[in-house]
């Protein structure tokens, strides 16, 4: 199969978004080809909704560029799934967004799932992994003790390779958006899965088709 990583932020060096597709090769499935377009208009990273609705116009065309190029499935590379719904409704293969795909895990694996994102420009949350680490820890431990969370998840895609060594040294479920979307799209590729017509109208409408 073949999976496109949809990145809608201008502010990834090609060294970035080549680590990132490391890391998901690493894990995907023998079979699994996974490449990425990073936008070339809108936001720089995603930390407002202006932010995310300037993303959505160049994400879009390049969800619609996937499809036509043969792709099985597009991740859009953002914990806040900008322009998700209307990507569903643009077309024909899974859409999957890594927030909603590391909210549903988390909610499987505990009844008070919680995100946990550190106070950290997301442009600057990997470059000091100690204290980007350390600041995730502080929160999931906090959220603990005040009996807020027993599953978590992580807020950010460039939070991307943290869930599993957290998950293991904590004890406790601590989910990535990259691990999470990668493989909740396998799934659907697999399963042959599409999203459903009634829940995404397909776009456009019948009265605008010629």
């Amino acid at each position: 199969m073949r999976i496109r990583l949809v990145v809608p932020i201008r502010g990834l060096s090609n060294d970035a978004v080549e680590e990132r597709l490391r890391f998901l090769r690493s894990i995907a499935e023998s079979g699994t080809e996974i490449d990425a377009v990073q936008i070339s208009e809108g936001p720089p990273a995603i930390e407002s909704e202006v932010d995310a609705v300037n993303a959505g116009p160049e994400a879009l065309r390049l969800v619609k560029d996937a499809e036509e190029e043969g792709c099985d499935a597009v991740i859009v590379w953002c914990a806040g799934d900008p322009a998700l719904d209307a990507a569903r409704e643009l077309v024909d293969i899974p859409v999957i967004g890594p927030g909603e795909s590391m909210r549903l895990l988390s909610s499987m694996m505990g009844r008070k799932p919680c995100c946990v994102t550190p106070d950290i420009p997301v442009l600057e949350m990997r470059r000091d992994v100690e204290r980007t680490t350390k600041a995730i820890r502080s929160i999931v431990e906090a959220k603990i003790r005040s009996g807020e969370g027993d599953a978590f998840y992580l807020g950010c895609l460039a939070l991307f390779g943290f869930g599993e060594p957290l998950r293991k040294s904590m004890g406790v479920p601590i989910i990535d958006g990259g691990e999470a979307s990668l493989k909740l799209a396998e799934v659907a590729v697999r399963l042959g899965l599409r999203h459903s017509r009634i829940a995404y109208p397909k776009y456009p409408p019948p009265h605008r088709r010629r």
